[in-house]
């Protein structure tokens, strides 16, 4: 876990206008949905790794230092929300967008964990979910979500979003 950390803690929050194409892990343990997510998320721009479930997608957390997370919640081994605060136990980054078709709490509760706003209930469009990319990745979200936050609320990276789910 040490090892996620300092390669989160070691990333720099470059914007979206940089040359190099941001990163993003997307976990789900349906592959048709994984893939039509990440087909969305490749077609707007960004690179992609895919993970089949939460502990496959941790252990590609603690090696890549990601820009983002999308994922699932219901899943084997480790469900996305478990997966989120394991992930914030070690570090504040990436900004996580979790999906599901029934959320495990209120989305209000979920807001302490995930970035406000970044929970997208099935089906959502892929509009939506690319609107949430940009709206995390962006510089703007970032400063002002940090300057917003409770002093023990966890700092986030910034994102923005057809149907999909």
């Amino acid at each position: 876990m040490e090892e996620a950390a300092e390669s989160y803690l070691s990333c720099e929050t470059s914007g979206i206008g940089t040359s190099a194409p941001k990163q993003i892990l997307v976990i789900d343990d349906e592959p048709e949905l994984r893939e039509l997510v990440a087909d969305n998320v490749i077609r707007a721009g960004f690179r992609v790794d895919t993970a089949r479930d939460g502990e496959e997608g941790w252990k590609a957390l603690c090696v890549t230092a990601y820009d983002l997370l999308i994922t699932d919640h219901e899943m084997p081994k480790l469900t996305g929300l478990a997966l989120i605060e394991r992930l914030r136990a070690v570090s504040t980054r990436p900004p996580c967008i979790l999906i599901s078709g029934s959320l495990p709490m209120p989305v209000s509760a979920l807001n302490g964990i995930v970035h406000p706003g970044a929970v997208l209930r099935k089906p959502f469009s892929a509009s939506a979910l690319i609107e949430k990319v940009y709206g995390l990745l962006s510089h703007g979200d970032f400063q002002n979500y940090n300057a917003a936050r409770p002093h023990n609320a966890p700092a986030f990276g910034t994102l923005r979003h057809m149907p999909i789910g």
